[in-house]
């Protein structure tokens, strides 16, 4: 059987992506489950193997047709859309206006069906920000280019998958958007996804927002308004939901097999939960996008770019799970 090619963005030059991927492609594993064609520039992950003393060689290829897939050469569409100087660590328009385009050129192959999925490596919000872009990451960015409307990031770590409810916004603004009709769709979108990847009945559990879950609502009301109607207006769709659980209680439950998924109610609820239960081995997956697209779960980290001693397992995991998923 032909094996599927997975597209992996450089992310920015500036930051460990170049790192993580170029070690990551040096594990044959890698080389037995898929075809990864890095999307980037080819100076920049040739000088990364330089800095890693790696036995691995280039091959450009000018279209997807063109890649081998053989382990010990990394396949590469080099963009060189990278103009100036590239100093590791530090903010860059050019950088971060080069990894959106890294970006732009996977979803395309993917989203045409020239690849079976994309996995990406980190980008700066800063850089990106610096080069215009008004997205503030990978996801809004791809749901605003491919037309979704309904999206979520789903974190993955052995057996604990958290969703969630909303991203990069502060806490005050987090609170304000848990809404009864957003839950909803989050609990349908998740619902949705699990069907398409051939996980049937897919068990969700809703954290709640408040600590213990407001206690009857002595702190805050949002589980009786809010979420607890969604909970209930999802069962009526045949949706398998529970909840909502508190916070503190819900994630081990899950990691225990109670949940197959869990709903967080903002991006630091459920990141903290993936992050201390296996951050090197969690992964990103974007859901609602019309590919399947995965992440590693971890930023930039200019202050050790460059120096050869960033982890790459949750990059293993990125194009493992993408494949997985196609």
């Amino acid at each position: 059987m032909e094996k599927k090619i997975i597209a992996i963005t450089m992310g920015d030059a500036a930051g460990i992506g170049p790192e993580v991927i170029v070690k990551a492609l040096g594990n044959p594993k890698i080389y037995d489950l898929c075809s990864p064609l890095v999307i980037g520039d080819r100076g920049v992950i040739d000088n990364t193997i330089k800095l890693l003393s790696s036995s691995l060689s280039l091959h450009t290829v000018k279209s997807i047709n063109a890649v081998e897939g053989r382990y010990g050469v990394i396949d590469i569409l080099d963009l060189q859309n990278l103009r100036g100087e590239i100093i590791p660590g530090k903010i860059s328009a050019d950088c971060g206006r080069a990894a959106m385009e890294y970006i732009a050129r996977a979803a395309e192959v993917t989203g045409n069906g020239e690849a079976a999925a994309m996995a990406t490596a980190p980008i700066n919000k800063e850089s990106v920000a610096r080069a215009g872009y008004l997205d503030t990451g990978h996801m809004k960015y791809l749901a605003r280019i491919t037309g979704t409307t309904e999206y979520a990031a789903m974190l993955m770590t052995g057996p604990l998958r958290v969703v969630h409810l909303s991203d990069h916004y502060s806490l005050k603004e987090a609170c304000d958007l848990v809404k009864r009709e957003r839950i909803l769709a989050k609990l349908k979108l998740i619902r949705d996804s699990f069907l398409k990847w051939n996980l049937n009945d897919p068990r969700i559990g809703v954290a709640a927002l408040n600590p213990h879950g407001s206690d009857g609502g002595l702190f805050g009301n949002q589980e009786e308004t809010e979420i607890l109607p969604a909970v209930n207006d999802a069962k009526k769709q045949g949706i398998n939901a529970a909840g909502p659980y508190p916070a503190d209680s819900i994630f081990n439950r899950a990691i225990s097999g109670e949940f197959d998924v869990v709903l967080a109610m903002y991006h630091d609820q459920g990141h903290i939960a993936v992050k201390v239960h296996g951050f090197e081995n969690s992964v990103a997956v974007t859901l609602g996008l019309p590919f399947v697209r995965t992440s590693v779960d971890h930023g930039t980290a200019f202050d050790i770019a460059g120096k050869g001693i960033a982890d790459h397992q949750s990059m293993i995991e990125a194009i493992v799970t993408a494949v997985e998923l196609s």
